[in-house]
């Protein structure tokens, strides 16, 4: 398997800012989530119920890609700014890895799904229904946009926090770090009863959210540091996975499987070796 080494390595090491990054980030979420706790009928007359359609709840979404910007801009200036867009608008690179964002999740989410189906005998997902397709594909596309997380998060986490973790960690611990952190930061999500994730098992979605933080990372790594495929795969994780109480274990246990498959192969370097 091919290795790739991070595309801004060089003599000079990039200036970090991830402490700051990783403080400001929680400080925005989490104090957003305990204003809607402690002040609920305040908060909820101004902003109105948590929800993703709450715009403040919107804007906390982004705030790991607004951060990342605000934080490079301090840290690392022109230079650094010219890296972070560089590598969010990076698009050249193998198509291969487009493919594995997209449809390898997808892969693994619908075979958690329909093995979920053959053991507990309920329906399986509705992928034959070849009439449905467009209906399917509308939606999806129309998710990539209305979804804020994709595009919100994963400039912050993967295209800021993900170098600078690989410059300190070895790729496999970096991302399993990485992974924990952004499970972590999704914590005030659990309380709120609008919010996608009031629903679900947190210890299955915690699985669920560092194994799939270490295909990102292996995407990402492989796609000269792009953030494109990072952001593909946490929406096709989005759009196929089954999160519920009933899909979430069979979700969490491919994921996971899927993780420690990519770092056997890649005996831990991820495809990545430092330059």
């Amino acid at each position: 398997m091919h290795t790739h080494t991070n595309p801004t390595a060089g003599a000079v090491r990039r200036p970090s800012g991830l402490s700051m990054f990783y403080i400001l980030v929680f400080a925005w979420a989490w104090g957003v989530g305990l204003l809607f706790a402690v002040a609920a009928e305040p908060m909820v007359r101004i902003f109105g119920e948590v929800s993703l359609g709450n715009p403040l709840v919107f804007v906390t979404v982004w705030s790991p890609t607004i951060l990342a910007f605000a934080v490079t801009a301090v840290h690392g200036g022109r230079a650094g700014l010219r890296d972070l867009m560089g590598r969010i608008f990076r698009w050249r690179f193998p198509l291969r890895w487009y493919l594995v964002a997209t449809f390898g999740i997808a892969g693994v989410a619908l075979g958690a799904r329909f093995l979920q189906a053959f053991l507990l005998q309920t329906p399986p997902p509705p992928v034959w229904d070849v009439p449905r397709w467009p209906e399917f594909a509308v939606a999806g596309l129309a998710m990539l946009v209305l979804d804020p997380g994709p595009i919100g998060e994963d400039p912050g986490w993967r295209g800021f926090a993900l170098p600078r973790m690989l410059d300190r960690f070895n790729p496999t611990l970096a991302a399993l770090l990485l992974g924990v952190i952004w499970a972590v930061w999704h914590l005030p999500a659990f309380l709120f009863s609008g919010m996608p994730q009031s629903s679900l098992p947190l210890g299955w979605f915690c699985v669920s959210m560092v194994s799939v933080t270490v295909l990102m990372a292996w995407v990402t790594i492989n796609a000269r540091g792009a953030v494109i495929p990072a952001i593909l795969m946490h929406w096709a994780f989005n759009r196929f996975s089954d999160l519920s109480q009933d899909g979430a274990m069979y979700a969490a246990l491919a994921y996971a499987g899927a993780a420690l498959a990519v770092i056997l192969g890649t005996r831990g370097s991820l495809g990545y070796r430092r330059a």
